[in-house]
């Protein structure tokens, strides 16, 4: 498991790989906290799960930890090459409103910085 932060146009990216599950989650929500933690509010991010090979409820908990921190101060949250098993899961935990899905990261992007 492994998890790049970049940058575009003021858009926080996180490219996760590999198998996003418990008990290594703490990799991930250290990071997720750290990144988090140097930008002003309101916050919008994406999440890249090309590389993803497997999600337990640990990820999807640690995903919704970020966007309950962020969303009271506007934060936003994208997520893009989302597979199936991911999408199943986003929308069986019924959170296929929280995390908006586009085909790309350029959609995300534009998406992210045209909402008010």
């Amino acid at each position: 498991m492994a998890i790049t932060v970049s940058e575009r146009e003021g858009v926080v990216i996180f490219r996760l790989t590999g198998r996003i599950i418990a008990p290594g989650i703490e990799e991930v929500s250290e990071t997720l906290s750290e990144t988090l933690a140097v930008r002003a509010s309101p916050v919008k991010l994406v999440f890249d799960f090309k590389g993803v090979t497997a999600l337990d409820s640990s990820g999807l908990g640690a995903l919704m930890k970020v966007y309950s921190d962020i969303q009271p101060h506007g934060g936003e949250i994208a997520v893009i090459n989302v597979n199936k098993h991911v999408k199943n899961l986003i929308v069986m935990a019924r959170l296929i409103t929280v995390f908006k899905s586009y085909e790309n990261e350029e959609d995300a992007v534009a998406a992210l910085l045209h909402h008010p």
